[in-house]
């Protein structure tokens, strides 16, 4: 328990860290998926998947068939190759992306408790202009940086031998940085600076449900190999308390804005998983309502909803542990997605796609480490926009012992 205490205060020290697109700058930040490392490789695919040796972190009701209590961590890389009209940069940034604990209450039952730290939105961006002010040479810089964290605790449930279902409890949390200097080159004036803190904090729920073999229901097939799932995010009224401090040269002043809210929209995913000789295929749509999002009942013009389209596959090992070769139990990812951003810039809808692939190692029985790629473009150059070159690169390591387990007695 103290290993478990000291990974959880890690996780909480770097959840929020980062530092990624210009694009971060706009709401909350970039808006994150909540995932394991195997739906990553599969296009960020995977609702109607359960998670046995692994926390599927995508739909409470996914977590059902796990029999033995899991620890689950992932560490991502991230790096942002971008680009505009006028130059380009690349930035890059890691660290501890979630941390989840998960175990069975009730096996009869399928209730399968789990507590999760998470990323919800992160904001990370540097921007410099130079530019001429009243004729005097100056720079501009502005800096973001900060998110919101999802510290949440799920349970599933089996209504049926075929149906799952669960929910997912979210306290929201976290502070949002940004920052503006100006510093004069030439002529007699001077600077100042410009600092902002937004701290955010509500409640949140999801639900979500799996029907286990849909096509031996309907008759199709006598095997059941075909899963159909679908989870809702109901929204979350966040209280905001903004803090500015402006800094003269003449003068100093700070104001403090509390009692506020922001309003995040409702989501819904669907999701169908196949299993056939092997390979397992999935695929999602997600659509988050980001017209409703508001902050003091406003809503700002540049945000849109969104929608994703993810699909995968994975290959699965093709034998068990036992007298087995390394190689043999070795499972592969491949998968693609595609984003409508919840941002509209200059008449122009950020859009992404991408590829993804991913493996599966398995130590040992009880141990596995998932490795997973995403490359992706996002934006355009036209319009004075910005164009994205992204790669993230997640390692996660999940491990079970029959730990809250209570052994037969003879």
């Amino acid at each position: 328990m103290k290993n478990l205490t000291f990974l959880f205060l890690i996780a909480v020290s770097t959840a929020a860290a980062g530092t990624g697109s210009l694009y971060s700058r706009y709401g909350v930040g970039d808006v994150n998926a909540f995932l394991s490392g195997k739906n990553i490789g599969m296009g960020n695919a995977g609702i109607a998947l359960f998670g046995e040796t692994h926390i599927n972190l995508s739909n409470p009701a996914s977590i059902a068939n796990i029999t033995r209590s899991i620890l689950s961590a992932s560490y991502q890389y991230r790096s942002f190759a971008s680009q505009d009209d006028f130059g380009s940069s690349v930035v890059a940034s890691g660290g501890i992306n979630s941390f989840a604990l998960a175990f069975p209450v009730l096996e009869r039952k399928k209730m399968v408790f789990s507590l999760g730290l998470l990323p919800f939105t992160t904001v990370g961006y540097e921007l410099r202009k130079e530019q001429v002010v009243g004729g005097n040479a100056s720079v501009q810089s502005y800096e973001g940086r900060g998110g919101i964290n999802s510290a949440q605790a799920s349970l599933s449930y089996a209504v049926s031998s075929d149906v799952m279902v669960g929910a997912t409890a979210h306290y929201l949390f976290g502070s949002i940085y940004r920052d503006q200097t100006i510093t004069f080159l030439t002529g007699n004036l001077f600077g100042a600076t410009y600092n902002e803190t937004s701290s955010y904090s509500g409640l949140g729920l999801t639900v979500g449900g799996i029907y286990a073999g849909i096509d031996k229901a309907l008759g199709l097939s006598e095997t059941k190999s075909v899963n159909i799932a679908a989870t809702l995010f109901t929204g979350s009224s966040l209280d905001l308390d903004r803090e500015v401090l402006r800094n003269f040269y003449s003068s100093q002043d700070t104001a403090a804005q509390q009692d506020r809210s922001v309003s995040l929209p409702f989501g819904f995913t669907a999701g169908i998983a196949m299993l056939s000789n092997r390979t397992v295929y999935a695929a999602d749509m997600q659509f988050q309502n980001w017209g409703g999002f508001t902050v003091d009942g406003v809503h700002p013009a540049e945000l849109q909803n969104s929608l994703r389209l993810g699909i995968g596959a994975e290959f699965l090992p093709q034998s068990d542990f036992v007298g087995d070769e390394f190689l043999k139990r070795i499972s592969y990812r491949v998968g693609a997605y595609a984003l409508r951003s919840n941002l509209e810039l200059m008449g122009n809808s950020i859009n992404e796609i991408g590829g993804t692939a991913g493996m599966t190692f398995p130590m040992n029985p009880e141990t596995r480490v998932h490795l997973a790629l995403e490359y992706g473009l996002r934006g355009t150059t036209s319009s004075n926009l910005v164009r994205d070159a992204i790669v993230r690169f997640t390692v996660s390591v999940s491990a079970s012992e029959l730990m809250f387990i209570q052994p037969p007695i003879d």
